[in-house]
């Protein structure tokens, strides 16, 4: 069941709920009243960021929670009372099941407890001797309570230094780790979870380097204030602990590495029954050659003889795990013995579960368009994880899906049907002439092999076939870099049945015409993704996505004739020749611990040469829609300045792409009550065309005054955001359009009361997600 799908399912049952949960007050006890709210001031000369990043700290030390509110309803106390009283419906009980409450009574709230680890946790943060105050707002069935904090000023690090515990190895670790000031920065305030997760890094340094028992607790930080002689300072002396044990404080060594490829939870499958072969030293005991050990071999990073590294340990187990072969991948370490220079030896164990080796999917998609088309698709899958005992996957997809348009509330003459049939096949390492399997550490290189086909029936216009082979590769290079190439992609699209209507578009628009004539598409694309949205520790977080596709080059150049104006074909077919390059950068700027500000850039410039003069019509560019210009419908910006005139909404569905596209993106995030979140939005951009044609009206082409021809809109939105879906209403306005006068204006007049004005000005856009 696909996400729009379990929205609409959800959304319906939130609404018989909201229809039904009247009023959960009336089962409060008449001596009780129900906690639903706090409020938290923070008082002091406090910048507005500090002080966020306090009410943040210390909302979570505030137990117990507030009952909460959702849509105005107490939801998950209405399902919960419900149940308690026996008379709950499937959808009390669905609810209650995901966000259940039980009623949060003032009288359970103990004040001087929350007051105890409101001081603890700004001590915690270096805010030493805080002012806290609190009272309860008691009503007649509801009460609040209010917290009111007056830090004094932070306590500020000066220095810091080490001291040494005599053994050279590990002082010179630890000293190095000091000397580089990871995690701790002199001159900064005094935070004890900062240092926690220096402990918990330093760590983890001298397990890479073969301290195997060496845990965070044995590393001691004393901030000493009466050392320093600045008030409100304190220098940081950080020590190994003196009662750490001595096998914390020793080195150890693979001596034994075994490997169980076909290992069940629920029964022994390491039994002496069970097949044992080695390779290169490493034990495999499994029963009938599930995985090959020669397959798997290489997927190792532990290796016997070799110092325990707690880096390789757990890239070992990502790698194990990305073969998605394995549901279970547990590595155990046990000591065996000493050697006599001290190091010690462990034994290695890796357990690895395996999951069912071939499923079935089916699923079934509903889905509705902001351009009023409506549809479902569906679609079985077969999927083979193991099919030659290497982790090798094969996958079998089939869909079928019919598409129709409504206009004004009824049935449009547009609809589509499509049907298509896949075949995947992927590799867990790379199938290439050169061996590069040691220069991915981090994870597993993906090599992949794809043919599809796909019909597409617009009965209106046309009838599209698509057949696709490509041959590429996946990889990721750390935490946020991921890249992706298809060395060989080969796309032949073949369109038939075309209509009279079809042709008279093509007739009126010859930029049109040239993008559906040129639809064998041979040539190479490369992806490129930085991705640091999941380090919350960082105001400021960037998302980088690169992708490059190029057609047509290496025939070319195999295929040089003396005569520029020749056309190039491969087996008696015509083939496209273009470059396509777009970036789109993506920053999130926290202001506060509630409030963002995201801003988006996209570009994209696709290069038509050879034997083509545009792009082919399914690599085109096109603007407007919820997640571009949210001011303009999908696909109703450009190229350029025009403006179509179609009296048909559905023709200049095909008209209003291009090869050149600019788009900006600014929004400002906010909170409004528990899970609805606000939003304010400015859009910009527009698409443009590489070559325009003199003797056609259609231009749209791309020139220096390509800023002046940037459309403009605003809006606001409003999200629910829960923690499995967000659902957005965004609402926008055009500020600057385009004119039948071949020119852009700005929007001088806002006549909300106007049907007409509304119509044309007012877009709404309702989906699944944040836009960007």
């Amino acid at each position: 069941m696909r996400t729009k799908q379990r929205t609409h399912i959800v959304f319906s049952l939130l609404l018989i709920a909201a229809l039904q949960a009247c009023n959960t007050l009336k089962y409060i006890p008449e001596d009780e009243t129900l906690y639903t709210s706090y409020s938290i001031q923070v008082k002091g000369k406090l910048s507005t960021y500090d002080k966020g990043a306090i009410k943040e700290a210390l909302s979570s030390v505030i137990q117990p929670a507030p009952n909460k509110k959702i849509m105005g309803i107490r939801l998950g106390l209405w399902a919960r009372q419900r149940v308690d009283r026996g008379d709950a419906k499937f959808y009390a009980e669905w609810i209650n099941k995901k966000i259940g409450e039980a009623p949060v009574y003032m009288t359970s709230v103990k004040l001087g407890s929350i007051e105890m680890l409101i001081d603890n946790r700004l001590n915690n943060l270096g805010y030493f001797y805080p002012e806290i105050t609190s009272t309860k707002r008691p009503g007649k069935h509801t009460g609040a309570i209010n917290f009111t904090v007056t830090p004094k000023k932070r306590l500020m690090i000066t220095s810091y230094k080490y001291d040494a515990v005599g053994i050279p190895l590990l002082d010179s670790i630890i000293n190095s780790f000091v000397e580089q000031r990871v995690i701790i920065n002199p001159r900064e305030a005094f935070n004890l979870y900062t240092l926690k997760e220096s402990r918990s890094i330093l760590a983890n340094k001298l397990k890479d380097a073969g301290y195997y028992y060496f845990n965070p607790d044995y590393l001691l930080f004393i901030a000493d204030t009466l050392a320093s002689n600045k008030p409100n300072t304190a220098i940081l002396n950080l020590r190994v602990k003196e009662k750490t044990p001595q096998s914390a404080l020793a080195q150890y060594r693979i001596s034994d590495l075994t490997v169980y490829p076909h290992y069940t939870l629920l029964s022994d499958s390491t039994g002496n029954e069970l097949d044992t072969s080695t390779y290169k030293g490493v034990r495999f005991i499994q029963d009938d050659n599930f995985f090959y050990p020669e397959k798997m071999y290489p997927y190792l990073l532990i290796k016997e003889g070799g110092l325990y590294n707690k880096k390789e340990a757990l890239y070992t187990s990502r790698r194990l795990n990305s073969l998605r072969t394995y549901r279970y991948v547990s590595i155990r370490f046990s000591k065996d013995s000493l050697f006599t220079d001290g190091l010690g030896t462990l034994k290695s164990n890796i357990y690895l579960a395996p999951l069912k080796k071939r499923s079935f999917r089916a699923e079934i998609e509903a889905n509705s368009k902001s351009n009023n088309f409506v549809g479902s698709v569906f679609s079985l899958e077969y999927l083979n994880r193991n099919i030659f005992r290497g982790a090798e996957s094969f996958s079998l997809k089939g869909k079928i899906g019919y598409e129709a348009q409504f206009s004004g509330g009824e049935l449009s003459n547009l609809n589509t049907f499509e049907t298509g049939l896949s075949a995947e096949y992927r590799v867990p390492r790379l199938v290439a002439p050169f061996n590069f399997q040691e220069s991915f550490r981090y994870s597993l290189p993906k090599t992949k092999f794809r043919l599809s086909y796909e019909l597409i029936r617009r009965v209106q216009y046309f009838s599209l076939n698509s057949f696709l082979a490509l041959y590429g590769y996946q990889w990721d290079v750390n935490a946020y870099v991921t890249h992706s190439l298809n060395p060989i992609s080969v796309n032949f699209i073949n369109i038939r049945n075309r209509t009279p209507d079809f042709l008279a578009l093509l007739d009126q628009n010859s930029y049109l015409l040239r993008s559906f004539q040129q639809q064998f598409i041979p040539g190479l694309s490369y992806n490129y993704q930085y991705n640091k949205l999941m380090l919350n520790d960082q105001r400021s977080k960037f998302l980088i996505l690169f992708n490059a596709d190029f057609a047509g080059n290496l025939f070319g150049l195999l295929q040089q004739t003396d005569n520029s104006t020749d056309r190039k074909t491969l087996f008696g077919v015509e083939y496209a020749q273009y470059a396509k390059l777009d970036v789109d950068v993506r920053n999130y700027f926290d202001l506060t611990q509630d409030t963002r500000l995201v801003s988006r850039l996209f570009f994209g410039y696709g290069l038509p040469y050879g034997n083509s003069e545009s792009l082919p019509y399914s690599k085109q560019y096109f603007s407007g829609g919820p997640s571009s210009l949210r001011a303009f419908r999908i696909r109703s910006v450009g190229p350029g300045n025009f403006v179509s005139n179609a009296t048909n909404a559905s023709d200049s569905f095909f008209d209003q792409t291009g090869d050149i596209k600019i788009e900006a993106n600014l929004e400002y995030r906010f909170p409004i009550y528990d899970y609805f979140k606000g939003a304010v939005f400015a859009d910009a951009g527009n698409v443009w065309i590489k070559n325009g044609d003199e003797q056609n009206s259609f231009r749209g082409e791309f020139s220096d005054s390509w800023y002046q021809e940037m459309a403009l809109g605003a809006g606001v939105g409003i999200r629910l955001d829960v923690e499995f879906i967000v659902i957005r209403l965004d609402v926008a306005t055009p500020i600057r359009k385009p004119t039948n006068t071949s020119d852009f204006s700005w929007q001088n007049s806002f006549d909300l009361g106007n049907n007409n004005w509304r119509a044309n000005n007012i877009i709404w856009n309702f989906a699944i997600g944040y836009p960007f």
